[in-house]
């Protein structure tokens, strides 16, 4: 009984397969077929969702995504995003925020604040544009002076009551 053996040739290659960077070898991205398959992922991405949204909706999605951050603890970071101005122009969404500190913030989680609202508004064909108000923060430490001004503006007859009783409010 004879066996016989097909002798294949086997060229070995000249230099190292370029890897991807991670370090480890991947046979995938050494295939010439690469290429493909990064094209046939963007044709799915015109099967994803393409719901129309409103301002409101996005509120809505802000303020859930707001809700599990206080639920997870991260109230710095609730703070700090708390403060944020929503607009929506076509399928532009635009965060202004008053503070660098605060687009700092919303940039950690800029990601999952993407995914959240893409599933939660049903589209995933917006942009997001980030904008820094052009006003002042505004003080919320007021003086003595400054609380009786502001109390006396939303009832006059502090006034009334100050001179009656001859009190000296500011010092």
């Amino acid at each position: 009984m004879v066996i016989e053996e097909e002798v294949k040739q086997y060229t070995r290659a000249s230099k190292p397969i370029k890897s991807n960077g991670s370090g480890s070898f991947s046979l995938k991205m050494a295939l010439p077929g690469n290429k493909v398959e990064e094209f046939q992922e963007e044709i799915l991405r015109n099967d994803l969702p393409r719901e129309v949204f409103n301002l409101d909706q996005v509120k809505e999605s802000w303020q859930k995504f707001l809700d599990r951050l206080k639920i997870e603890h991260n109230i710095p970071s609730y703070n700090a995003l708390m403060t944020t101005n929503l607009e929506v122009i076509e399928n532009e969404i635009i965060f202004e925020f008053s503070s660098h500190s605060s687009e700092q913030e919303f940039e950690v989680y800029r990601d999952r604040i993407r995914n959240s609202l893409r599933t939660q508004l049903k589209n995933h064909y917006f942009t997001i544009q980030i904008k820094l108000s052009e006003k002042e923060a505004e003080n919320h430490i007021l003086s003595k002076k400054d609380k009786f001004q502001k109390l006396s503006d939303k009832n006059p007859l502090l006034l009334k009551l100050k001179e009656e009783f001859g009190l000296d409010l500011y010092e």
